[in-house]
């Protein structure tokens, strides 16, 4: 996919007429923001190929259930519109996708065609390379359009297949954003800074969210209402064994044994529950190798349950092994909103950097 960036990038400067920049600065102050739910999608395809292969290929990579909830849940809420009813309220979305090919002639796809360029209609004829770009702030603050594109349409669905997972990314990474960004427009800084002073590390603590344990290599904080509560702990120790990267469940369950019991009956504890497989996955976190682990969790009474996130890494510079985690609860009700906003603190965490040391 790198290859055709530069020409991606040209085709973006074509796609729609160039303004100045002064004509382009009043456009921005007066663009409404962006509406809708962070993971929603505007989806502007013609009817005939939305039922055909390339509807195929858009389904398996934008309507796919959310990974490991109790409930089933889209990952992402899409919205296909017919392109002739497009109006102010859906070009107004957060997220929206328009797909085109040059050679559907139907009365839907040509109303597409009038979002492109005579140069960029040129640009995709010549030049079987090109299939996307990205543009934002289209017709509103904060926004993400993307546009599909090809000669035909067995080209498009094959480099829609074969480019499935950034094509994802470009949403799922939004709102990831998005979510972090609304969850902590108001951190609790007393929180944050109690934190600071007690460990090597440091994470950001929504608004509405407590310390409810914070121990030199312990730390849990969570928010609860009537109906739901969230939780996220930092457990750091010694890091001497390479296998644990090979049985992270296990790692979690001698953490939440010890440290997530209850207060008046020691007892009864988290656990994970073991009829439901841990979903593993080696990533990259904050620039360190890490294994992001997804799966459910139960009280060991059975009294409830949920989903959680987790990562689990290790500080190359003071051998310490770092394993964090996001749990919801909310018994009946759908849990997806839940869990982003977890894993968005997670992304907060930050290790210490180490100061340098004084020359001598």
């Amino acid at each position: 996919m790198k290859t055709i960036l530069p020409a991606v990038f040209l085709l973006a400067l074509t796609l729609f007429s160039c303004g100045t920049k002064t004509g382009e600065k009043i456009k921005q102050d007066f663009m409404p923001v962006a509406r809708g739910e962070n993971d929603e999608i505007i989806l502007v395809v013609d009817s005939a190929q939305w039922a055909g292969e390339i509807g195929d290929e858009l389904k398996e990579t934008y309507q796919q259930y959310m990974l490991l909830l109790p409930q089933d849940e889209y990952e992402f809420s899409v919205n296909k519109v017919n392109p002739r009813k497009l109006n102010d309220v859906f070009r107004h979305a957060k997220n929206m996708i328009f797909v085109m090919t040059l050679d559907s002639r139907t009365g839907e796809s040509a109303s597409i065609r009038e979002n492109f360029t005579d140069n960029s209609l040129k640009m995709i004829q010549r030049d079987s390379s090109l299939f996307y770009t990205v543009r934002r702030d289209e017709w509103a603050k904060g926004q993400i359009v993307l546009y599909l594109f090809a000669q035909d349409e067995a080209t498009l669905a094959q480099k829609i297949g074969d480019n499935r997972a950034s094509l994802k990314s470009l949403f799922a990474s939004a709102v990831r954003e998005r979510t972090r960004d609304e969850i902590l427009a108001k951190p609790e800084k007393a929180a944050v800074d109690a934190i600071k002073e007690t460990h090597d590390y440091s994470i950001q603590v929504p608004f509405g969210y407590d310390i409810a344990k914070n121990e030199p290599d312990f730390l849990w904080i969570r928010k609860l209402n009537s109906q739901s509560e969230w939780n996220v702990f930092v457990h750091e120790g010694t890091y001497d064994d390479r296998s644990v990267f090979n049985k992270v469940d296990v790692y979690r369950d001698s953490i939440t044994s010890k440290y997530l019991r209850d207060g008046e009956k020691s007892e009864i504890f988290i656990k994970r529950q073991p009829q439901v497989p841990v979903l593993t996955n080696r990533v990259s976190f904050k620039g360190m190798f890490a294994v992001e682990s997804r799966g459910l969790w139960k009280v060991s009474d059975s009294s409830g349950g949920g989903p959680y996130v987790s990562y689990t890494f290790v500080n190359e510079e003071t051998q310490k092994i770092y394993y964090i985690e996001g749990y919801v609860y909310s018994p009946a009700t759908k849990k997806k909103h839940l869990i982003r906003e977890v894993e968005a603190i997670l992304s907060t965490f930050e290790l210490d950097k180490p100061t340098a040391a004084n020359p001598s």
